[in-house]
């Protein structure tokens, strides 16, 4: 499966399938299609695809909507160059179209535009109110593929009356939350906020599919990556405090047995910004600190052994005083078990393979010790509480977090702060996390005061994030803090 990104958005998806994800809101880039970015403007004006590419074009859709292995499998076999596909490239375009199946219960047609050997079709999801996006182009003079891909969440269509006010963006995401949660795809809690004040708070789906069991408020999920946005918090508290400086380099903190050897002039202010060159198992630096953007967990696993150097206590122990408290975040966690606990929510890697749908079930997404990288415990409520006591200042000044949205160009990192992701549209700062089996989303919207909160245990909930930014709308989210 080759996947080649076209749009910030897309490559920024690819980072984090680098970093275990499966991201559910862009599948199936097949065979080398990039894809393209005007796909939300589907009313302009375009040629109809040629009879070949449009018989292509309506199978695969065929196929999706029937959403059984034997209809999928059908129609790739049909089109499909078969000395060039591989068992790896079959299984990629199967799992592709079953997922999408599974996630639309119906795609229907709005719009298909193309020539003779390309062409794209925008359909209507049933489940998420989305308009998708598909594409195709086959060899020259055949009804065979050459390239073939699938981009979910092309445009978010929205009524006037959806965004008449906050008790309206609510029920908007309300309705298409509940929507994806009675279709068996999402499971998990959203909550939804405004200066402090919760406008949507609901659990949905199942918590733990052997025992069928509900999901409850304030059940407790890993948040994976968005832990980073916390490691960032605490470090930059004691820059505040002067116990460290960004421009101070490891080799003042960590001796050579506990960071690579090459990695003692690397400065903290690349870490944060995943721009220090640096990868677990190497000795050498990949790149040149501070030139280009990766990334990769394995500097905030180092940051957190600063965090422990400086403070003197384990970094866990360290933010349930430094941030924890201050923030009233009473149910986070650093979980030590050796064995899955079956009263938390389960962990569930879904797939879509030659038996259909599955959910396999991930415990190690609770056996894996967090580090300073992420794979904390936490509660929706908890997360907001941060989010709060981030945005106002009661963790870090109001300056310093200017600081940490602020993207740092110079460094090489075009959408990335200090510990701060940048990529989910031009108003949204936070960090979103996911591992197989467990997602966690914070995102903040400029200086707006909303917040936005999602865990769940299927790694399902892009679509909802979506309805999100287009509810909010999307005023730059540096207009008051950087050029």
């Amino acid at each position: 499966m080759n996947i080649q990104p076209a749009s910030p958005r897309i490559r920024s998806s690819v980072r984090i399938l680098a970093h275990v994800r499966s991201w559910t809101g862009l599948l199936g880039v097949v065979a080398g299609l990039s894809l393209p970015a005007p796909l939300v403007a589907q009313d302009a004006p375009c040629a109809p695809p040629g009879p070949a590419v449009d018989s292509v074009l309506r199978r695969l859709i065929a196929a999706t909507n029937a959403g059984t292995v034997a209809a999928i499998d059908s129609a790739i076999l049909a089109h499909f160059d078969r000395t060039r596909l591989t068992p790896e490239r079959h299984a990629a375009m199967r799992s592709s179209l079953g997922r999408w199946h599974w996630e639309s219960t119906r795609l229907t047609p709005v719009r298909e535009c193309g020539d003779a050997s390309s062409a794209y079709g925008i359909l209507a999801n049933a489940q998420t109110g989305e308009l998708d996006s598909i594409q195709v182009a086959v060899v020259p003079g055949s009804q065979t593929i050459a390239r073939f891909g699938v981009a979910r969440g092309a445009h978010v269509p929205l009524a006037p009356a959806d965004t008449a006010n906050d008790e309206a963006r609510a029920a908007s995401l309300r309705a298409v939350t509940r929507r994806m949660a009675e279709g068996g795809v999402f499971s998990g809690e959203v909550l939804f906020a405004r200066d402090g004040r919760i406008l949507y708070h609901e659990a949905l789906g199942t918590s733990n599919r052997s025992m069928r069991r509900r999901t409850r408020l304030g059940e407790r999920y890993s948040i994976a990556s968005t832990g980073k946005l916390i490691t960032a918090t605490a470090l930059m508290q004691l820059v505040e405090q002067g116990r460290l400086s960004l421009d101070d380099t490891l080799g003042k903190f960590l001796a050579r047995g506990e960071r690579p050897a090459a990695a003692a002039g690397v400065p903290l202010k690349t870490i944060l910004s995943h721009t220090d060159g640096m990868t677990r198992g190497s000795d050498s630096l990949a790149f040149t600190p501070g030139t280009r953007f990766s990334y990769v967990n394995y500097g905030y696993y180092i940051l957190g052994l600063v965090i422990e150097k400086v403070t003197g206590m384990p970094f866990a122990e360290h933010f349930a005083s430094a941030i924890f408290a201050p923030a009233r975040m009473t149910s986070t966690l650093r979980l030590t078990a050796t064995t899955a606990d079956s009263a938390l929510p389960s962990a569930y890697d879904v797939q879509f393979d030659s038996t259909g749908i599955r959910f396999v079930a991930n415990p190690q997404a609770q056996t894996t010790p967090a580090t300073g990288a992420g794979g904390l415990f936490s509660t929706a409520l908890d997360l907001f509480r941060f989010a709060e006591a981030l945005r106002t200042g009661r963790l870090v000044s109001k300056a310093t977090v200017a600081t940490m949205r602020t993207p740092r160009r110079e460094l090489g990192a075009m959408d990335y702060g200090y510990g701060v992701d940048l990529y989910r549209g031009n108003n949204v700062w936070g960090h979103s996390g996911a591992i197989p089996g467990a997602e966690s989303e914070l995102e903040l919207y400029g200086d707006s005061g909303y917040v936005f909160v999602l865990l769940g245990n299927t790694v399902t909930g892009d679509a909802i994030r979506r309805r999100v930014n287009a509810l909010i709308g999307r005023r730059p989210f540096c207009d008051s803090i950087c050029a």
